[in-house]
């Protein structure tokens, strides 16, 4: 039994702790609970240690490299994957080539014929590859330079401290390919680069890797999507797949490295009529182990026709299309687990506030990897001067992200402002909860599912669950929910946001029972602000417009789950009570597309965090359970 002095002195001590604005006290250790005599307990310590619990489904870089090169792309930001260029530095033709010599030589290091790795250098300057570089070097893995791909491909390298830094003595030859006249060559090479152990080379260069010493082990030129299916699915890792556009080159590293299936869904770039590779890819995802991560995105295609089927298949669509350096940022990550969220303790909330309307907002699209990768954390969204003040509450990919990036993660724990929330979103990846495995084994899918990611949530101490679903409050949906309550009871709420319109459930609270016999809200999205140009939808529209429409409200529900959109952009009208002007010239996004709504809202409303949302709503619907549960814990 644990001492319960201490208990009271801790307790004594962090409340002087939140009354003096220290937000971010974490204690040292999480309790283990041996019977349920120790449930009354700090809200602080309600959380589960890092361990491997069977959540993790990313493939992981288990062995590590004593150093990396730097491998340079020579080239403006964003024109990686153009075409037309005739220098052998540029263009989709050098960024495949660098894609393949990272992976292959990544694959070495995991196979011990290496001891050195290959990082694609990051032009932008972004703080996700910034920190994930720095995670390396505290790990002891240290930068030998930066190198072009054409020079890691071709020439000698002497050993230093031991360490053989020369690479191309690891390759068996070139993969070609046509990208100008036959895209699907770069998916193809894509899957013959770690069947043939061989870098990607492109019809443009061949003549110049051929005079250092490369010959062809396989041809792509003339070679298609289904073809590759045909000659290589029996040589490729059915744990994952990844899922990219012709003429692109991102997560091929990730690809080659893990021997993965790459395939495409348009067989041209954007254009879903010059043909699609849609009953290939029902064949590949059923071809893949249950819950296997599906990693990327496709240009130019309905998600109807690949995260529906992903879903539907059972398994986990992780958006992360212009994401690289996959292996070395998540290299060794079950060990790497750190970081947690900090969470509004309900036992200082004031149950005793009267008249009032609570509003809270929610920012949308946080299950996306790549923009976790690329700009989410700058002043735009997570840092907006204004997200302090607006409550806002954050989606953020636990799960995935602290796999895929574990030190891009802990950023964003160490970084979150005390009076946001961070919501997990979603149940494991993009799948939608009502479909989720409906044409595999549904059950089992949501078991593993939920179970999962009750695991991260718990481990980071993420309090609420973000799901989205074709129709919230069908009962494929109702089962979706009941199954991630079981599987967690530190869950205390769940945000369901419908696809499509986000604000579909119109505002309902859907109870579902946990295993210690509370009452969990499922509060679906009232309202969305959201930029449609000329006209505003019933639910969904500009942030004037959403405020006229939480204003003429009764207080039957005094509740109100506002989706901000991250996409769209709104312009100050100051005091104008216009329902469209807020749609052009526009440049706000995020929390202050919310203070534009919250601004022009009567003075009965006040801004919460969807923590403090759920809690609130639970003392009004369910006050005697409520109650109970908070003289239960500190």
């Amino acid at each position: 039994m644990k001492n319960t002095m201490n208990n009271i002195l801790i307790f004594l001590f962090m409340s002087t702790l939140s009354f003096t604005g220290c937000d971010n006290y974490e204690s040292p250790n999480p309790i283990d609970y041996q019977n349920e005599e120790e449930e009354a307990s700090l809200y602080l310590e309600q959380y589960d240690p890092f361990k491997d619990e069977g959540q993790y489904w990313h493939p992981e870089m288990r062995v590590k490299p004593k150093k990396y090169w730097n491998c340079v792309e020579v080239i403006p930001v964003g024109s990686r994957n153009e075409l037309g260029q005739t220098e052998k530095i540029r263009g989709l033709q050098y960024h495949l080539l660098c894609q393949s010599l990272a992976g292959l030589t990544n694959r070495a290091v995991e196979q011990g014929k290496s001891e050195v790795g290959v990082w694609l250098h990051d032009h932008s300057g972004k703080e996700s590859y910034k920190v994930s570089k720095q995670a390396l070097e505290n790990m002891g893995i240290k930068e030998q330079g930066m190198q072009s791909g054409l020079e890691l491909a071709r020439n000698d390298y002497g050993p230093d401290n031991g360490v053989a830094l020369q690479l191309k003595d690891l390759f068996d030859g070139y993969v070609l390919t046509d990208v100008e006249n036959n895209p699907e060559s770069n998916i193809v090479a894509s899957i013959a680069s770690h069947v043939h152990n061989s870098i990607i080379v492109d019809v443009r260069d061949k003549e110049y890797y051929e005079e250092a010493g490369y010959e062809m082990t396989y041809d792509a030129t003339t070679k298609t999507t289904q073809d590759a299916w045909n000659e290589f699915k029996d040589k490729c890792n059915n744990k994952a797949l990844v899922v990219m556009p012709v003429q692109t080159g991102e997560l091929r590293e990730f690809a080659i490295k893990n021997n993965l299936f790459v395939i495409n869904l348009n067989k041209e770039f954007n254009n879903p009529s010059a043909g699609q590779n849609v009953a290939l890819f029902e064949e590949v995802l059923n071809w893949l182990e249950p819950n296997s991560p599906v990693y990327g995105w496709e240009q130019g295609v309905g998600e109807d026709q690949f995260v529906d089927k992903v879903s539907q298949s059972g398994n986990i669509m992780v958006p992360s299309d212009w994401s690289y350096n996959t292996s070395l940022t998540s290299i060794l990550y079950k060990e790497r687990q750190a970081g947690m969220a900090k969470v509004l303790n309900p036992q200082f909330i004031d149950f005793e506030e009267e008249g009032k309307k609570y509003v809270s907002y929610y920012l949308s699209d946080g299950d996306n990897i790549q923009w976790m990768m690329n700009g989410f954390d700058g002043s735009d969204y997570y840092t907006h001067p204004e997200a302090n003040d607006m409550k806002m509450s954050f989606g953020l990919p636990v799960d995935n992200l602290s796999m895929m990036a574990p030190a891009m993660m802990q950023s964003l724990f160490e970084g979150q402002a005390s009076k946001t929330s961070l919501v997990q979103t979603f149940g494991g990846g993009y799948t939608y909860a009502d479909n989720l495995g409906e044409s595999a084994n549904r059950l089992e899918n949501l078991k593993y599912i939920s179970e999962a990611t009750a695991s991260h949530m718990r481990q980071h101490r993420v309090k609420v669950l973000a799901l989205i679903a074709k129709d919230v409050r069908s009962t494929q949906s109702k089962e979706a929910y009941q199954a991630y309550v079981d599987a967690n009871d530190q869950l205390e709420g769940i945000i369901a946001v419908q696809y499509s319109p986000y604000a579909g459930g119109e505002g309902d609270i859907i109870w579902v029972k946990n295993s210690k016999g509370y009452d969990i809200p499922v509060v679906t999205v009232k309202y969305s602000l959201w930029n449609f140009g000329d006209h505003n939808n019933e639910r969904e529209g500009t942030p004037t417009y959403i405020a006229n429409k939480l204003n003429s409200e009764t207080s039957d529900n005094p509740f109100s789950l506002v989706s901000v959109h991250a996409w769209s952009k709104f312009t100050d009208i100051g005091d104008s009570l216009d329902e469209l002007s807020e749609n052009s010239g526009s440049n706000i996004v995020g929390a202050g597309a919310a203070k534009l709504n919250a601004d022009k809202l009567d003075e009965n409303f006040k801004v919460v965090n969807v923590e403090e949302l759920i809690w609130r709503i639970r003392m009004y619907y369910r006050p005697e359970q409520t109650t109970k549960w908070l003289k239960e814990v500190f």
